[in-house]
């Protein structure tokens, strides 16, 4: 009898885990999220669908923090990558929809109340919005050097592991962009 998918899931993230990744843990009594519609016929191997899924709120939770370092960034450098950053993750959320769509996935956040690396919450939100002048660059600052550097790392694991053409191609991407947008950082090497 094959793994369950949320079985699977969980099996798949290990090596996320492993890279530094601190996902909570579900609670036990929520049931597994079942798919919308049967799975279409693709070469989705299960770190592809851990990775689109992941890249999702990765990607979406950011945005307020890009649309704030937008309007209020006092360094000229973070409002000019936070634009460019705006822009890339508009057209990636996208993509990364349509994989999931193609996939036959469902669009539940298997993430959600997750705390990790990278993975914007409400509580590190608040603090950035709740900050003014220098400390809201060295905030966002920090926000971006942590998400850009948790998000090239996973692209690295999904080029390395996965199966699937098209998310390997969007990783690809995904990592020369990441790895770009740390060296435009204020402070950056």
């Amino acid at each position: 009898m094959p793994p369950r998918p949320a079985t699977k899931l969980a099996l798949l993230l290990v090596p996320v885990l492993a890279l530094g990744s601190a996902c909570a843990s579900d609670p036990p009594e929520r049931p597994p999220a079942a798919p919308a519609s049967a799975p279409a016929t693709t070469d989705f191997g299960g770190t592809d669908i851990a990775w689109v899924q992941l890249m999702i709120p990765m990607d979406e939770q950011l945005l307020p923090v890009l649309d704030l370092a937008k309007e209020r960034g006092a360094d000229p450098r973070l409002v000019q990558l936070a634009g460019e950053l705006r822009s890339r993750y508009a057209g990636e959320i996208q993509q990364l929809k349509t994989l999931r769509r193609g996939a036959g996935l469902d669009e539940t956040n298997p993430h959600a109340g997750h705390k990790m690396p990278g993975l914007v919450d409400a509580d590190s939100l608040a603090a950035i919005g709740g900050a003014g002048g220098t400390e809201f660059d060295r905030k966002v600052t920090a926000c971006l050097r942590e998400h850009l550097d948790q998000l090239a790392s996973l692209a690295r694991s999904e080029i390395t592991n996965g199966t699937s053409a098209a998310v390997k191609d969007l990783a690809r991407q995904v990592e020369a962009s990441r790895t770009a947008g740390l060296t435009q950082l204020p402070g950056a090497p």
